[in-house]
C-alpha cells in the first residue's frame, strides 16, 4: 500500500489496518534507531501507512507496543473459561497464563518486544493501563472461584500473577534461552500458589 493509498480512504469505509505488520516495524526501527529517534513519519515510510491513519488507531507512539495484550486477554479469557468447575485454583490460572503467551517475537512475550518495553520508560509507564483487562479477567476468575475472597483481593492476586508473569518474561529474555517464553513463566509459576479452600 502506498502512503497516497493510506491517506485517501473512501468516505465511510473503516481503515483497515494490519496492526501486527506496523508493531514489527515500528519494533525493528526502534531497535536500530532507538525509540526517541523514530518518529510517526518513520513508521509511515517503513509501513508505507499515512502519519494520519496511524495517529488516528494510536493514540501516542507507545501504544504501538501493546497491541498483542488485547489478543493475549483474549486467549486467557477462553482458557479460564474452558477450566473445568472442580479444577484447583492455582493450576488453572497457570494454565491460563501460560496459554494467554504468544510465541511471536515482536509480541508480548517475544525477546525483542521485552527488550524495547523494559528500556523505553515511555512504554513501560504505559504498562499498567495496558495490562488492565488482563488482570481484570484473572481477577475475574479468581473472585469467582476462590470462597471468600474479595473482589480487591482477587484484583491483588491477579495483579501479583501479571507481575510474577512479567518479571519470568524478563529474566527469559535476558538469559537469551531456546526454550519458548511461555515454558519458562511455566516454570516461574509454578511457585506461586492460591490456597486451596
Amino acid at each position: 500500500m502506498s502512503n497516497s493509498d493510506a491517506s485517501a480512504p473512501q468516505r465511510g469505509r473503516p481503515t483497515v489496518l494490519d496492526r501486527a505488520a506496523i508493531a514489527t516495524e515500528a519494533f525493528r526501527l526502534w531497535a536500530e534507531r532507538g525509540y526517541d529517534d523514530v518518529g510517526w513519519k518513520d513508521i509511515a515510510e517503513a509501513t508505507g501507512v499515512s502519519v494520519r491513519t496511524l495517529v488516528r488507531h494510536f493514540a501516542r507512539k507507545s501504544d504501538i507496543a501493546w497491541i498483542g495484550v488485547p489478543a493475549a486477554t483474549r486467549r486467557l479469557r477462553d482458557a479460564l473459561d474452558d477450566t473445568p468447575e472442580g479444577s484447583p485454583v492455582g493450576d488453572a490460572v497457570r494454565r491460563a497464563i501460560v496459554a494467554s503467551i504468544s510465541d511471536d517475537p515482536m509480541m508480548p512475550a517475544g525477546p525483542a518486544w521485552i527488550r524495547v518495553v523494559c528500556a523505553e520508560p515511555e512504554i513501560a509507564g504505559t504498562a499498567p493501563t495496558a495490562y488492565q483487562p488482563w488482570i481484570d479477567e484473572l481477577a475475574r476468575f479468581i473472585d469467582h472461584r476462590v470462597p471468600g475472597i474479595t473482589p480487591a483481593a482477587a484484583t491483588a492476586v491477579a495483579s501479583g500473577y501479571q507481575a510474577a508473569t512479567f518479571a519470568a518474561l524478563v529474566a527469559w529474555s535476558e538469559a537469551g534461552s531456546h526454550e519458548r517464553a511461555a515454558a519458562a513463566a511455566d516454570e516461574a509459576l509454578t511457585w506461586l500458589s492460591i490456597p486451596a479452600p
